[in-house]
C-alpha cells in the first residue's frame, strides 16, 4: 500500500528527527553529518515556533514515518527526507509536488528555493527545478536550485 501523506503535527517531531538523522547517516560523508543534523534541528525549531509559516508534510506507511518535506516561509524547501527502503518509488516526488501545491498561495517569492545535496540534483531537475546562482557558501557538491511557481502555472 502506498504511504499516506498528511500535515505534520508537533507529536511527529521525534519521529521526523529520527528519520532525518537516519537518512543523513546513509547519504552524507561523516564529516558533513553533524552540520547537517544541526541545520535540520534548526529547521524543525523554526517550524515548531511558527507552524503557520511553513508547509510541513509527512508520509506514513503502516504507522511508521517514512518521508518528510519542510518548506519554510512557503519558498525555502529546507528538508526532504525519504527512508532508504522507500526511495525510488515516487514518494519524494509526491511529497515535493504536494508541498509546491500548498506553497502557491503563500510564497512571496513566486518560487521555491533549495540547496540540493549532490545525490539529489538530478531528482530536482526532473521535477522542474533549475540551477541558480547563490552567494551562500554550500557544502561540497551542493547546488542552489529554484522552481518558478509563476512559470509552472502557464
Amino acid at each position: 500500500m502506498a504511504p499516506h501523506v498528511r500535515v505534520a503535527t508537533p507529536e511527529d517531531r521525534d519521529a521526523i528527527l529520527a528519520l532525518m538523522v537516519a537518512v543523513i547517516g546513509t547519504a552524507l560523508a561523516a564529516e558533513h553529518q553533524a552540520d547537517t543534523i544541526e541545520n535540520v534541528c534548526n529547521n524543525l525549531a523554526f517550524w515548531n515556533d511558527r507552524p503557520e509559516r511553513c508547509v510541513h508534510l509527512v508520509a506514513e506507511s503502516d504507522g511508521v514515518l517514512v518521508g518528510v518535506v519542510l518548506v519554510k516561509e512557503f519558498w525555502n524547501l529546507c528538508s526532504l527526507f525519504v527512508a532508504p527502503e522507500h526511495q525510488g518509488r515516487g514518494l519524494g516526488r509526491r511529497l515535493v509536488l504536494e508541498a509546491i501545491a500548498a506553497c502557491r498561495e503563500g510564497s512571496r517569492e513566486q518560487a521555491i528555493y533549495l540547496n540540493a545535496a549532490p545525490n539529489a540534483v538530478a531528482f530536482y531537475v526532473a521535477l522542474g527545478f533549475e540551477l541558480r546562482e547563490s552567494k551562500q557558501r554550500l557544502p561540497p557538491g551542493f547546488k542552489a536550485m529554484r522552481y518558478q511557481l509563476a512559470a509552472s502555472e502557464a
